[in-house]
């Protein structure tokens, strides 16, 4: 049987994420993903999870508060900017960041211009073994350029393609 991107994705943030971890949805949409890291984060963890709609913000709160994972998210109503690193903790890294601008989050149609600026934002503050997850149903214009100038000294790179969605994954090593 051939996993969804979804259900891969989750295998992935399973195997990678421990306990007391710190992880970022970069882009709530429906919040799937931040309640599925909030899980895995532990209560010792968190999840900073951003989100630019007040109606994402609201539905992604209350889906946390009625799970009892409300104490392990932040949840901020903005995209990632400059700001992140105040935002992540100067001296933390991420564990997991994971853009989601495909159908499985509902978010398909809610990719910003900037978002390969908010990427590298992200990408130098994971933990060594860190994973960067994006997922489109189509590939936006400069994805394929901006992964291949990523340095392979520093980079892993795998993509995953189902007939409605790909998932990429950039490990930092």
């Amino acid at each position: 049987m051939i996993p969804t991107t979804q259900t891969l994705v989750h295998q992935l943030i399973e195997q990678t994420v421990h306990i007391g971890d710190t992880v970022v949805d970069a882009t709530t949409a429906n919040g799937i993903n931040t309640r599925f890291l909030a899980t895995r984060v532990g209560t010792t963890g968190r999840v900073l999870s951003y989100t630019t709609t007040k109606d994402n913000a609201n539905a992604a709160a209350t889906s946390l508060f009625m799970s009892g994972l409300s104490e392990r998210v932040t949840l901020l109503g903005k995209s990632i900017n400059s700001s992140y690193a105040t935002e992540l903790g100067i001296q933390n890294q991420a564990r997991i960041a994971i853009f989601d601008y495909s159908s499985d989050a509902q978010n398909n149609n809610d990719l910003s211009e900037d978002y390969i600026d908010q990427v590298n934002h992200v990408l130098p503050r994971l933990t060594h073994g860190g994973l960067l997850i994006i997922k489109f149903n189509k590939i936006p214009v400069g994805w394929h350029t901006y992964t291949h100038s990523l340095m392979r000294d520093d980079f892993k790179q795998a993509t995953y393609i189902t007939e409605t969605v790909q998932a990429h994954i950039i490990e930092r090593i």
